[in-house]
């Protein structure tokens, strides 16, 4: 059916697909956190009762270690093992593909990922998340991937947000000063920053998450992912209404006489 045999047919019903939302975690530098960003915001989206998958490209596999580890009483978070060898008839999609209903995906990446591997985690991510430890070499490190980032195209293209989050912070020094000068410099929001505290390493060994512990023992810690979740839910819905109302307005078009 041709859109001019649509018009004059009255009000269309407008219906909009609600998609997962796709949020990668990537630096292509190691040891900067990835794995502990990526398991504790798939934490803090099931403890919000998200459907959430947790996806693990990381061929370390950290991230799936810690689904292993988590305990049946906690919030349920879906694992997908993506770094683990594809058979020969399995395409990529089939292999990582997402059970029915889940609204959140985090996903873990390797350190060093550049070119091709790093384009189809762009063109699949709807909002990139870039961890960085408060240290000269790691400034450095991130203003390159960034820029990698931005080369992409993707982000133009698809309106995609980037997100750089300051890891194992220690407040008042003046590392964490030039840090916040350097993400000042690039434009990029700085919406909150994950501290140097021996809660996360704990709660990793558990299997578990900041969010799933009790608020008395990790109170600020718990409002930090707080923040961080929240303004990633509002970007998402920033998003969605836009959709919609694009949406509603070529429905609109196509109703006219």
């Amino acid at each position: 059916m041709h859109n001019e045999d649509l018009r004059g047919a009255g009000p269309l019903r407008v219906i909009q697909r609600t998609p997962a939302r796709n949020i990668l975690i990537a630096n292509a530098k190691g040891g900067c956190g990835k794995s502990t960003l990526a398991t504790n915001l798939a934490a803090y989206f099931a403890n919000r009762g998200r459907a959430t998958a947790l996806m693990d490209f990381d061929p370390q596999g950290s991230s799936a270690y810690w689904l292993k580890t988590r305990p049946e009483s906690a919030a349920a978070v879906t694992g997908i093992a993506a770094f683990t060898q594809q058979g020969s008839n399995e395409t990529r999609n089939f292999h990582n593909r997402l059970p029915r209903g889940i609204e959140r995906v985090v996903v873990d990446s390797p350190a060093g990922m550049t070119g091709t591997a790093l384009y189809h985690r762009i063109s699949d991510a709807d909002m990139i998340i870039v961890p960085i430890l408060p240290s000269p070499i790691d400034i450095h490190s991130a203003t390159n991937f960034i820029r990698e980032i931005e080369i992409t195209g993707c982000l133009r293209e698809r309106n995609k947000q980037v997100l750089v989050i300051a890891n194992r912070v220690k407040a008042n020094t003046v590392m964490f000063a030039k840090l916040n000068e350097f993400l000042q410099e690039m434009g990029v929001p700085r919406v909150t920053h994950m501290r140097d505290s021996q809660l996360y390493p704990g709660a990793s060994a558990q299997g578990l998450g900041i969010s799933d512990l009790a608020r008395s023992r990790a109170e600020a810690e718990k409002d930090r992912w707080v923040q961080l979740g929240s303004w990633i839910e509002t970007q998402f819905a920033i998003r969605a209404a836009s959709t919609q109302r694009t949406l509603e307005q070529q429905a609109n078009y196509l109703s006219r006489p």
